[in-house]
């Protein structure tokens, strides 16, 4: 009777090689099953960073429609307040640099406005003739020659208001120089229209 573990016998070099393919068939199957829950792991995490990407982007689309739907609004505060939204939380660094550049634009737009709006009041009190000596028109005319030196111009005033302020300036001097004729105060006073006109025109172009 031959022994099974003899390596000439037969029967052992049979169970040998049943053995190599169990392991070789347990072996595939369970590539074979790694391979598929690897194919599933990365199809449902491809599938998420999709929804997350449609997500980021139709947030991003919903903050600036909504920035886009302030802005048809001539309140300024609005927009800041959009804007701010944007910059808190947007993923996107590209709009939250945009958003940053465009508050400061509207800080700058702020502060021209007041100015503006300031300088057309204070231009306003130096247009009459009969109160050269009223305290209240001194400190108004004292004033107007710091809008018109310092105060607009760091403001970065437009060009054409520029030219208004020069020409009201040129019509107040000659006014004050012949306080009795009234051609030059009435001069004056076209003058302060033309630059109201030129005061409203150049901000509300900053809005559009």
């Amino acid at each position: 009777m031959s022994d099974v573990n003899d390596p000439n016998d037969v029967e052992y070099q049979r169970l040998k090689l049943e053995k190599s393919r169990f392991r070789y068939d347990v072996l595939k199957w369970a590539m074979i099953v790694i391979g598929a829950i690897t194919s599933f792991y990365v199809i449902d995490l491809g599938k998420l960073k999709l929804e997350e990407f449609r997500s980021r982007a139709e947030n991003q689309r919903a903050l600036l429609q909504s920035y886009l739907t302030a802005t048809e609004s001539v309140q300024p505060d609005v927009w800041k307040r959009k804007l701010r939204v944007l910059q808190s939380f947007s993923s996107d660094e590209s709009i939250r640099a945009w958003a940053k550049e465009e508050l400061e634009n509207l800080e700058l737009f702020a502060e021209r406005d007041a100015l503006y709006r300031e300088t057309l009041k204070v231009a306003s009190q130096l247009v009459s003739e009969g109160a050269m000596k009223d305290p209240k028109r001194i400190a108004a005319r004292a004033r107007y020659e710091q809008l018109y030196w310092a105060d607009l111009p760091f403001a970065k005033e437009s060009d054409a208001v520029v030219r208004a302020m020069v020409a009201f300036r040129n019509a107040l001097i000659e006014a004050e120089k012949n306080p009795n004729n009234a051609g030059f105060w009435h001069n004056l006073d076209i003058a302060l229209i033309t630059l109201s006109h030129t005061l409203r025109d150049s901000q509300s172009s900053k809005t559009k």
